[in-house]
């Protein structure tokens, strides 16, 4: 485990917020997986998802066309996970070929998935990113500022969403 990547992601208040949420509850899973087909729909791209990012972990709490050990284990580890760089930089982030982009060019996840472009905008909550709405796609894309502002758009009604599941 990369211990920095820990030590950035593992924020005690971070996490607390994001514990703040009831990320189990059936209806709410529902509706994160509605926003990810909506997301999916309107970019044209085979997978979409909504995740928290962890302090180790990237969990995956909604999606459309996820499927294999991904679906399964509903996330990957933070290390691989390009939401993690979303997070880590609190605003869009965009690869167009990550198979020709150094900063990802040898992510086990990339070589695994056969996944290639991603686009990524983070769920801000309590000052804090959370986690990521985004879509990847098995062949490069360049993203326009239209695609971001779909993912923006999302982003938002996931937070209102979580907001109404907060634990009390």
């Amino acid at each position: 485990m990369n211990t920095d990547l820990f030590d950035r992601l593992g924020v005690p208040e971070r996490i607390r917020v994001i514990a703040g949420y009831d990320l189990f509850d059936d209806d709410l899973r529902t509706s994160l997986d509605a926003i990810a087909k909506r997301s999916a729909g309107l970019l044209e791209a085979p997978i979409s998802m909504v995740s928290m990012i962890l302090d180790t972990s990237q969990f995956i709490i909604g999606s459309y066309g996820v499927s294999g050990w991904v679906a399964e284990a509903e996330g990957t580890p933070a290390e691989w996970a390009m939401c993690t760089h979303t997070v880590l930089a609190g605003e869009p982030y965009c690869v167009v070929d990550g198979t020709q982009d150094p900063r990802h060019a040898d992510n086990p996840f990339l070589r695994m998935t056969g996944m290639r472009s991603y686009l990524g905008v983070p769920l801000i909550g309590g000052g804090h990113a959370l986690g990521a709405h985004c879509v990847v796609d098995a062949r490069p894309r360049i993203f326009t500022d239209v695609d971001r502002a779909v993912l923006a758009d999302g982003a938002e009604k996931v937070m209102r969403l979580l907001d109404a599941y907060r634990l009390r």
